[in-house]
């Protein structure tokens, strides 16, 4: 499936109404669901590594298939539907990191279809094995090999090397850089999170694709729907 980039003008008006389903989604999840720490929570401290990945990774399957039958159908409900399965994945994954949770529920809203897409494929694989040179949904993925299959979901075809994916996007600054966006530092790609230093990323021999925090100091971001 392919995610057209919108004009402006239609992009401002998706954005206005995703802004009002957010809030909407948001307050009913809260109403929903029971969170020990409250319904927004500043951040914290984190979880252990993958304590939540049953949660995320059910959330964020039932926002994959939400979000593909609304870009099929363009509907007012499934645009509902989408809204809550990824306001409620974006809160699973905020609390596994201590972050705010109405800010990545605001992240990811804030983003086009295509990026949405792309962070919620990844989230589906969290817990999986890091596996060098491969990329086999629910067997394994090296660091490229997530980021490829993520976007290959959105229907982007990344080439299948870290270095050559961040060359390849249109440079950011931290500033820019959208939830669904590369990150990279030499030998390693990651999806940004869209809040502060969140990233989702098939970590390294012996780990396994994680909800984690950028952890160098210089780090590039690209956007890879827009190529250079």
């Amino acid at each position: 499936m392919t995610f057209t980039t919108p004009s402006p003008s239609v992009r401002l008006r998706r954005g206005l109404r995703a802004a009002a389903l957010v809030a909407a989604s948001f307050g009913a999840f809260t109403t929903a669901v029971a969170f020990d720490g409250g319904t927004v929570s500043a951040e914290s401290a984190g979880l252990p590594v993958n304590a939540l990945a049953p949660e995320i990774t059910n959330s964020a399957r039932a926002a994959v298939a939400a979000l593909d039958a609304y870009a099929e159908s363009g509907s007012v409900a499934d645009e509902q539907t989408l809204a809550w399965h990824r306001a409620a994945t974006a809160r699973y994954t905020a609390r596994q990191l201590g972050y705010d949770e109405l800010a990545m529920v605001h992240a990811w809203g804030s983003t086009g279809l295509s990026h949405q897409r792309a962070v919620l494929g990844a989230l589906t694989q969290v817990g999986v094995p890091y596996r060098s040179n491969t990329s086999i949904e629910n067997e394994g993925f090296d660091c490229s090999g997530l980021t490829t299959y993520a976007w290959k979901g959105a229907g982007l075809e990344l080439t299948r090397q870290s270095g050559a994916q961040i060359s390849q996007a249109e440079r950011l600054d931290r500033e820019q850089a959208m939830a669904g966006d590369l990150v990279h530092y030499p030998g390693h790609v990651m999806l940004y999170l869209g809040v502060d230093d969140a990233i989702v990323h098939s970590v390294m021999s012996g780990r396994t694709v994680e909800v984690d925090t950028i952890r160098r100091g210089s780090v590039s971001f690209g956007d890879p729907t827009h190529t250079r």
